[in-house]
């Protein structure tokens, strides 16, 4: 005897576990592949309840919705003013549906879990306007790209790629730096900085080596952060990168790399209505550790995939490993009245009591900035001396010196102000 139930539940907990095979659930149930690829088919579209209500006649079609049920999801779709019929219908049985403190709600509401389909009519019927449409050539065909194979394992391709947005609807654009695994589309780190940069991908790159270890490949656009603009050879975020013998691989065009191109659209698409969703407080630093603990790994459950080959690539790193030492940014600049010049401010190299190094103006300097911590400091004659910031470099925000000992005054002033 057929058993449709069960049928459903294990092609269900196929999507999860790809070692269920079409033979195990045909011989547990008695259903046939044909069969079973056509209930896995109907999945796609519709929720098991549905399914099961419609194999059987003379009910009420589940998909007939009271007022009451209208009204709730009209009254929960004020708090995500853009956004996808996908991600609605998610919070939807996630928060409500699946969650055992809402049981009040669904009873009194008459709530059910319907399906993509359904949330699409209520959609058009309601006028609401998703943000995931594709756009449409003037013939009328939605605009594709070819997809390329995915690699085979983990950890052999990573996509890094970075994507600016106003994460929190507060006016802040920042970029979140993001890396991607072409085998299974996981996200495996990201990181937000306001600007795309050095910083933001070292950071990243940590999160990554941390979780996952060292991947084979990095696959980047040619952006000046991984190659260098004027003559093509590789940036400084390259060169770290060589250095774990990770190769790294340019894309001639977004299309190119399009896994993250489209996660990119998926986390702008999604992430700022999660923000609103999980009550995350307006901090970078909060959405940073919250993105990399918590949010990757909701968004992998339900967009990675299986990989094609079971077995990693990720070579583990050292425990005692010095991130510092590797994301490590170099410069050179000239002492002039005992500082020098980064970025549009001045900084001084000082002691291990903070007072100013007697250098002659002119003298060179290799500076190193931790890309981890902006931590800045010179390396002389074996030893480390940290650089501090002594003044903007506008004339009216900074403090003229003279001498010596007029920088060492200014020094010990700003010790005592802070």
């Amino acid at each position: 005897m057929k058993d449709k139930v069960k049928a459903l539940q294990m092609l269900l907990d196929r999507q999860r576990n790809p070692m269920i095979t079409y033979e195990m659930i045909s011989e547990k149930t008695g259903y046939g592949r044909k069969q079973l690829g056509r209930l896995a088919a109907e999945l796609k579209e519709k929720d098991m309840s549905s399914i099961l209500t419609h194999g059987n006649t003379g009910r009420k079609p589940v998909t007939t919705a009271s007022d009451q049920e209208v009204s709730y999801l009209r009254e929960m779709k004020k708090s995500y003013p853009t956004i996808t019929i996908a991600q609605f219908r998610d919070i939807f049985i996630e928060d409500v549906i699946e969650n055992p403190d809402m049981q009040d709600d669904i009873h009194q509401y008459g709530l059910k879990p319907r399906s993509v389909s359904w949330f699409r009519q209520l959609f058009i019927s309601e006028n609401w306007q998703s943000p995931a449409n594709r756009p449409v050539r003037r013939d009328g065909v939605h605009v594709t790209h070819p997809v390329r194979k995915p690699r085979a394992h983990r950890g052999e391709l990573v996509q890094i790629d970075g994507t600016e947005y106003d994460w929190f609807g507060d006016g802040r654009k920042y970029v979140l730096h993001m890396a991607v695994d072409d085998a299974t589309t996981e996200v495996l780190a990201g990181w937000f900085m306001p600007t795309e940069c050095t910083r933001g991908y070292a950071r990243m790159m940590r999160e990554l080596l941390d979780r996952y270890g060292i991947p084979e490949a990095l696959y980047s656009d040619k952006d000046s952060v991984f190659r260098s603009v004027k003559s093509g050879g590789k940036s400084q975020f390259a060169e770290m990168i060589s250095s774990l013998n990770i190769e790294m691989i340019f894309a001639n065009s977004a299309q190119a790399k399009g896994r993250i191109e489209r996660y990119n659209g998926t986390a702008q698409n999604r992430l700022p209505n999660d923000i609103i969703r999980y009550h995350i407080p307006h901090d970078y630093d909060i959405l940073n550790r919250w993105f990399n603990d918590f949010y990757i790994k909701y968004l992998n459950r339900k967009f990675s995939f299986p990989p094609e080959d079971f077995r990693e690539v990720f070579i583990p790193i050292l425990d005692e490993f010095d991130y510092g030492k590797l994301f490590s940014i170099h410069e050179s600049r000239q002492i002039y009245k005992g500082r020098f010049t980064y970025g549009k401010s001045y900084y001084c190299p000082v002691d291990a009591d903070g007072m100013a190094l007697d250098l002659k103006d002119h003298t060179k300097l290799d500076i190193f900035i931790n890309a981890l911590t902006d931590e800045m400091y010179i390396i002389r004659y074996n030893k480390k001396y940290t650089c501090v910031n002594v003044g903007r470099e506008r004339r009216d925000e900074f403090h003229e010196v003279e001498n010596q000992k007029q920088l060492n005054a200014l020094l010990n002033d700003n010790r005592r102000n802070k």
